[in-house]
């Protein structure tokens, strides 16, 4: 592997997050050689160094581009290659690699193992965002993860919880993964359940709020619907008090101390860019603080567990009528471990609200007419909830306290869109922005 040739390959793959940094070098930290049929690739992990911030880690299937060349072309646009790393994880093979093996693992309980044509067909999905990712036979769906981390993979560890230990499938299940156990180990893939014609669930809302000002009755049901499953999802993620991963912990005093200085902290941060240009919002600044203050307030109780992390319409299916919760991966800008941490389920809660509320903003700004459409969507959001967790340890008992930790938790959402949408989508930090101004003290 020709490594002079790495940096300007990388530069021209979409999942490569460093293109604004200058590359100082690349490495190869770990490598095995994937036989098939004539000929072999290889699975090099890179270790990417930048003048400036930390060295990064890649996972680069590739294979010569030709016999007089000594550039590299992804393999991953040779199905020959896909079907050999997913046969890798089906049947469960390890391979020696430079400084340890990469490890195929399967989930063999009966609903995991669907029946798959020989060959199977290959087809890649037209969106290739942070990872790469292809369906075999229009059964199951291979991830393959082009920026690695060390530690847990949170959307395997998660998904592996629900499918072996609980009966939540409201989600495609994971069926299997790719891991590179050694030095350099990292998640490589993660196999799930491919689910055929399911609809997106931000696109879904987006349509149905161009096309209606009120939201329908039955688009509310569905709300409704949506909140149940996520409290279903809640409710397994507290189910095990036995793994230590997942078992759920009581909320003390010191956790809502905690993260409401964390909000107070993102609040002066935030607040400090984004009056420059809302200068209105120094106006607000007292009562968010309050708002904050609020978390701090209420009285302990309630459980700390693994949540879902980085939920919102776009982490949703529409597929038979019912909805599907996906991705668990948690929000890419935190390191594995804090991903990891247990939380307030209500922060789940608060992404999802806040989706509605981008969701409708979306429309507006496209021309949609003006309408209320977010008020009705929350509260049959928030009824299917609490209706499904009603009693649950893992939230408060007082209604007052749910309410003002879910205003707080609301908030710590706004000021991560506010410099989201300061950084990456400028003519959109308006939406959180009003959101901010809008938002009141819980009484």
């Amino acid at each position: 592997m020709n490594l002079t040739k790495v940096p300007e390959y990388l530069r021209q793959q979409r999942w490569f997050g460093g293109k604004a940094w200058p590359i100082k070098s690349v490495s190869v930290v770990d490598h095995a050689s994937v036989d098939i049929p004539g000929r072999a690739f290889l699975i090099a992990i890179v270790e990417v160094l930048y003048e400036l911030g930390h060295p990064e880690r890649y996972q680069l299937p590739v294979e010569p581009a030709g016999a007089d060349t000594d550039e590299v072309k992804d393999a991953l646009e040779d199905d020959d290659c896909l079907r050999a790393l997913f046969q890798i994880v089906r049947d469960q093979r390890t391979l020696p690699s430079g400084s340890g093996r990469i490890v195929g693992e399967w989930l063999a309980f009966p609903d995991a193992l669907p029946p798959l044509p020989d060959p199977i067909t290959v087809r890649r999905l037209n969106v290739e965002q942070s990872n790469t990712s292809v369906v075999f036979a229009e059964r199951v769906i291979l991830k393959v993860l082009r920026k690695l981390e060390a530690g847990i993979n949170p959307e395997y560890e998660v998904g592996r919880f629900l499918a072996t230990k609980t009966k939540f499938r409201a989600t495609p299940t994971l069926i299997g993964a790719l891991q590179l156990d050694g030095p350099a180990g990292a998640t490589l893939s993660v196999v799930h359940q491919f689910v055929p014609n399911a609809e997106d669930g931000w696109k879904y809302t987006l349509d149905v709020f161009k096309r209606h000002g009120a939201p329908p009755a039955a688009f509310l049901a569905e709300m409704r619907d949506l909140g149940t499953r996520l409290g279903e999802l809640h409710s397994a993620l507290a189910s095990d008090p036995n793994d230590p991963a997942f078992a759920p912990e009581e909320i003390h005093h010191e956790d809502l101390d905690r993260w409401s200085a964390s909000i107070i902290g993102e609040l002066g941060v935030t607040l400090a860019d984004a009056s420059k240009q809302f200068p209105e919002l120094e106006k607000k600044r007292d009562a968010l603080v309050e708002v904050a203050k609020g978390l701090a307030r209420t009285r302990p109780g309630g459980q700390k567990i693994r949540v879902h992390g980085d939920l919102h319409l776009g982490q949703t299916l529409r597929s038979k009528g019912e909805w599907l919760i996906f991705d668990f991966e948690g929000e890419p800008s935190r390191s594995f471990a804090q991903r990891r941490e247990k939380y307030s389920p209500l922060k789940d809660v608060a992404g999802m609200l806040r989706s509605f509320d981008y969701a409708a903003a979306s429309v507006e700004l496209q021309g949609g007419e003006p309408a209320d459409r977010v008020t009705p969507a929350r509260q049959a959001f928030l009824e299917g909830y609490r209706k499904a967790t009603r009693g649950a340890k893992f939230l408060p008992e007082r209604d007052e306290d749910f309410m003002t930790r879910l205003a707080a938790f609301e908030l710590e959402k706004l000021l991560y869109e506010v410099r989201y949408e300061l950084q990456n989508r400028p003519d959109w930090v308006r939406i959180p922005v009003r959101a901010l101004l809008r938002m009141e003290v819980p009484k």
